[in-house]
């Protein structure tokens, strides 16, 4: 993902365009997507992600953050933390739980962060048949998790 993508998915969690998302503006930004967390569990990611611990995240704490979630570097401990961070995204994007993303999941997804790209299903099945290693139709875990190293559906949705 480049500078200009990461900063429009950052403005589609920053809602009142100050440049920092608030703790109210990622609740809200999770609970558009179908993610529901307590409040101590959004206190805890904030407090994850706001490395300046101004209490609320920029765009660079927030790249930071996308990028240790896609880097395949690191050590064993930080491999387990990619890949629980990993699972969370790919869960928001099966949202019936089959252990796969399907077309009309990602348009449901893709439509709720308000991008651009799979708008229709011919979008997500050409965005889909990108990365669908197997070819089934369908993107399962680690299918995501080799797309998501790559920059992401926004990277292959061009």
């Amino acid at each position: 993902m480049d500078s200009s993508e990461l900063r429009k998915v950052f403005q589609m969690f920053d809602k009142n365009g100050d440049g920092q998302i608030t703790m109210k503006e990622l609740g809200e930004s999770l609970k558009n997507l179908g993610i529901y967390i307590t409040d101590d569990e959004l206190a805890a990611t904030m407090d994850k992600i706001d490395a300046n611990g101004d209490g609320c995240v920029d765009v660079e704490e927030f790249g930071r953050l996308y990028r240790s979630i896609v880097d395949d570097e690191g050590a064993a401990g930080e491999k387990s933390d990619e890949d629980e961070e990993m699972r969370e995204a790919f869960n928001v994007f099966d949202q019936n739980g089959d252990g796969y993303i399907a077309v009309d999941e990602l348009r449901t997804v893709l439509s709720s962060l308000g991008l651009k790209q799979g708008r229709t299903a011919e979008d997500c099945r050409k965005m889909i048949s990108k990365v669908d290693a197997d070819g089934d139709g369908r993107v399962d875990f680690k299918e995501f998790k080799q797309m998501m190293r790559g920059g992401g559906f926004s990277a292959i949705g061009r």
